[in-house]
C-alpha cells in the first residue's frame, strides 16, 4: 500500500481540521491525520495484533501534544504524517 502523495502535500484540505476529538483537548486533528488515523483503526479492528492501535494512539498523543504546545504547523504535521508511515511500514514489512 502506497501512501498518496496528495495526503502529505501542505495545502488547505490537508491542513483543515476535523471536530476536536476526546485526547486532544481544545485542538482538532488535521484532516490529513484524520484519515490515516482512520485507515489504522480499519486495521486495528480488522487484525489481533496490538501495533496498529499503539500507533494510532502514539500518533493522536503527538499531535496532541504539538498542540498544546502550539506547534500546529504544516511542518509539525508532516513529520508527524512522515513518522506514522514509517512506522506502518514497519509493522507491515
Amino acid at each position: 500500500m502506497c501512501m498518496s502523495t496528495v495526503v502529505l502535500t501542505a495545502s488547505p484540505s490537508v491542513i483543515a481540521s476535523s471536530p476536536t476529538t476526546p485526547g486532544t483537548g481544545s485542538c482538532a486533528i488535521p484532516d490529513a491525520l484524520q484519515q490515516l488515523l482512520d485507515r489504522m483503526e480499519e486495521q486495528c479492528n480488522a487484525h489481533t495484533s496490538t501495533d496498529f492501535c499503539s500507533l494510532k494512539a502514539d500518533l493522536e498523543s503527538r499531535w496532541g501534544i504539538a498542540c498544546s504546545q502550539g506547534h500546529t504547523s504544516s511542518t509539525i504535521l508532516y513529520e508527524i504524517l512522515e513518522y506514522g508511515w514509517k512506522e506502518w511500514q514497519k509493522i507491515t514489512a
